[in-house]
């Protein structure tokens, strides 16, 4: 199976026709994986860009969220914060998406949430001494990395 390969590439190799032929399909996977894919999502996201209005929330290439206000040409004032007084005027290219901000908090289960006994280092009130951090206590060695008194 290979040395059909081989001699058809070979083949196809020594002809400027195939040569021709290699290049073009070379040049198509290429257009396909990469030039395709991009000028679709810069399609998308210039749509975006030209769909915004006021009070949209969007989130701009520096990774700010803000609010847009007005619009002027091609430049929006996006409100930035909840003082509601930070307004400052943006290009509308540098929107990446209409993004709005989650502001809710996370709250973490303490309960969920197991003490971990570390060998070395910072062992929590709640967590016995385990024995290599008893050893260390009895030789009268510093705990760390280094070792120092």
């Amino acid at each position: 199976m290979n040395s059909i390969i081989l001699t058809a590439a070979a083949g196809a190799a020594s002809s400027p026709l195939g040569l021709i032929a290699i290049y073009a399909v070379f040049i198509a996977v290429l257009y396909f994986v990469l030039i395709r894919p991009q000028r679709k999502q810069a399609k998308e996201t210039e749509k975006m860009q030209s769909s915004l209005k006021a009070g949209d929330w969007v989130l701009l290439n520096n990774g700010m969220y803000g609010k847009v206000v007005s619009m002027v040409n091609d430049n929006l004032v996006v409100e930035f914060g909840t003082n509601k007084t930070v307004m400052i005027p943006v290009l509308r290219s540098q929107v990446a998406g209409l993004k709005e901000p989650d502001l809710t908090e996370k709250i973490v289960d303490e309960k969920a949430v197991e003490p971990k006994d570390d060998v070395v280092g910072d062992d929590i009130p709640e967590d016995d001494l385990d024995n290599y951090d008893k050893k260390i206590l009895e030789k009268g060695e510093k705990k760390g990395f280094f070792k120092k008194k």
